[in-house]
């Protein structure tokens, strides 16, 4: 391709699942720019396609309006023959992934890429734009050090898109939970995501991993990741909590913006002027609790050694079991006397546990009574293992005292007690081991919980339900606020516990020119344009006035939905 509209294509810069990123030059005034393609025609579906492509031209109008250092710049979008192009600023330098894989950089140039990063995310949430995919391949790093995220508009069409093609769009190692599970997001889901990326810089691992798909959006939701100073030495436990905070599954429970987050991560990395990042995959070739372990056992055995460097702890272990060869000895033989006397005792564990059940047996097959009686059988016909005949008497009169054996009596007499007997045949069974109580509470209360798209396990919460053991899909639904989705597991989850969150959507109003006040529903708003609303999911009336000359309109916004309108008053 050598040329995409007036813009003369320089070369390709790299490639993805929507398309190609060409380097471009515009030749009338001679910038260089990046053109990033996006196959609309990949979806066959005519109504997808052109919903995608409405969406895809207003996401990219929003984006147009974040002018910021740190946030590449939109400057067109066009589309032709069943292919999207998006015209944007380019950048001289490298993304962030690549600069991890080649090398840690220096512990200030890290911090600063995450303080100028914070700093745009902030601005664009703001303005009501949340990016949907931080991740280091879309953070620019100039060679100055000057950072800028790239994507910003285009992230959550990708996702959209693929999402209906079946594919997961992007990296999903760093999205949050709430985005997993298909909640609407705010700025809170892009610090989630910057926590993850601070994460794998500061140990060389990601937090959340898995080798299939459904295993790591289970992890995002569900677990915790790895402390972070167990993977990197030089770590505080300060940062662990830091980290935590902004990887909390709770949005409510993280920090407040992502600029708080980075300062209170470089508080706590400076309790410990000597820490350093690690590089990937360096957390992996850390000697282990395990490995010392079976290097000590192989010491002991007279096996050969894995290979290691000569100065480590397994090879001097080594060295000291051949030098104090009684040492060694009388180490085998405690481990041969331990493993004697524990088989002896498992043995006589056994034989008792067989001799007492096996009298039992005779047992509740004779009469109630307390007195032994007769057996009806002669000696000959008693099976060999029960012994001579007066051997089952003891445990026959033993069986009388533990109160096990009374449901049995009265059940033996079919006409003598009947009276005794009702009593135990309508008591309560007891609840089956498989069965919980597990109790429901949301935030705010009188929510809908159904568990299993059962409607006789509906209840308005707070509630306590009755369930078997093992997953459970859980739905909780009130009007005005966002369906919440969970999985729980019983009996770990006996407590569970949901804050909701109200849905809203976006509205972004633009007017040229900018100035002119605004009217929703009858209210008067003190912003003036530009400005961004977050308002119910619904229809608004919209009135925009600019000197005397009033201009209506009418809005419908779904959950989660930013909607953008532009006023012209030329």
């Amino acid at each position: 391709m050598d040329k995409i509209g007036r813009y003369q294509v320089l070369g390709e810069i790299g490639r993805g699942a929507m398309g190609v990123v060409y380097r471009a030059q515009d030749p009338a005034i001679g910038r260089i720019i990046a053109i990033k393609t996006i196959r609309l025609a990949d979806l066959t579906d005519e109504a997808e396609r052109d919903r995608l492509r409405d969406r895809l031209f207003r996401e990219a109008q929003s984006a147009g309006i974040l002018s910021h250092p740190n946030i590449v710049t939109i400057y067109d979008i066009a589309e032709e023959d069943g292919m999207a192009f998006i015209f944007m600023e380019y950048v001289q330098g490298a993304p962030l992934e690549k600069i991890l894989a080649d090398g840690t950089p220096d512990n200030e140039t890290l911090l600063n890429i995450l303080r100028q990063t914070a700093g745009a995310l902030d601005f664009a949430h703001k303005k009501g734009i949340v990016h949907r995919d931080i991740k280091p391949a879309n953070i620019m790093v100039q060679e100055d050090g000057h950072a800028k995220i790239t994507d910003f508009g285009v992230a959550k069409i990708n996702s959209q898109q693929m999402t209906l093609m079946g594919t997961l769009m992007g990296t999903p190692n760093y999205m949050p939970p709430e985005q997993v599970q298909g909640l609407g997001v705010d700025g809170r889901a892009d610090q989630f995501s910057m926590g993850v990326v601070a994460y794998e810089i500061l140990t060389g691992e990601k937090p959340f991993t898995g080798d299939y798909l459904p295993t790591l959006l289970y992890k995002i939701v569900h677990e915790d990741p790895v402390e972070a100073r167990r993977m990197n030495p030089t770590l505080s436990q300060d940062v662990d909590g830091v980290l935590r905070k902004a990887m909390a599954k709770n949005p409510d429970d993280r920090y407040l913006t992502c600029a708080q987050f980075v300062h209170e991560l470089a508080g706590a990395l400076a309790l410990n002027p000597k820490w350093r990042p690690m590089s990937r995959g360096a957390s992996r070739s850390m000697p282990t609790v395990a490995g010392a372990a079976a290097a000590i056992a192989a010491a002991h055995s007279g096996g050969a050694l894995p290979a290691a460097p000569p100065a480590g702890s397994r090879t001097r272990v080594r060295e000291e079991g051949d030098r104090n060869p009684l040492l060694r000895s009388l180490v085998w033989l405690l481990l041969a006397i331990g493993v004697v006397g524990l088989g002896v005792l498992g043995a006589q564990k056994f034989l008792f546990n067989n001799a007492d059940e096996k009298p039992a047996q005779v047992a509740s097959n004779a009469p109630a009574d307390s007195t032994p009686q007769p057996s009806s059988q002669s000696p000959a016909q008693l099976p060999a293992d029960h012994g001579p005949p007066p051997a089952p008497e003891k445990p026959t009169v033993k069986q009388t005292e533990p109160p096990v054996t009374r449901p049995e009596k009265t059940q033996s007499q079919n006409t003598d007690t009947p009276a005794k007997s009702a009593p135990h045949s309508e008591a309560a069974p007891p609840t089956s081991q498989s069965d919980h109580t597990v109790q429901f509470v949301t935030d705010p209360p009188g929510a809908s919980v159904t568990v299993d798209n059962v409607a006789a396990l509906t209840r308005k919460t707070p509630c306590m339900l009755t369930l078997t053991s093992g997953r459970h899909v859980l739905k909780t639904q009130m009007d005005g606020f966002r369906s919440y989705p969970r999985i729980v597991t019983v009996p770990q989850d006996n407590d569970v516990f949901m804050k909701l969150g109200k849905a809203v959507g976006s509205l972004s109003i633009t007017s040229n020119p900018p100035g002119a006040s605004i009217v929703v529903d009858g209210q008067a708003q003190h912003q003036t344009t530009p400005a961004v609303f977050q308002l119910p999911p619904g229809t608004h009336h919209i009135r925009v006035t600019r000197n005397g000359v009033p201009l209506d309109f009418d809005v419908n916004l779904a959950d989660g939905e930013l909607v953008s309108k532009s006023v012209n008053f030329q």
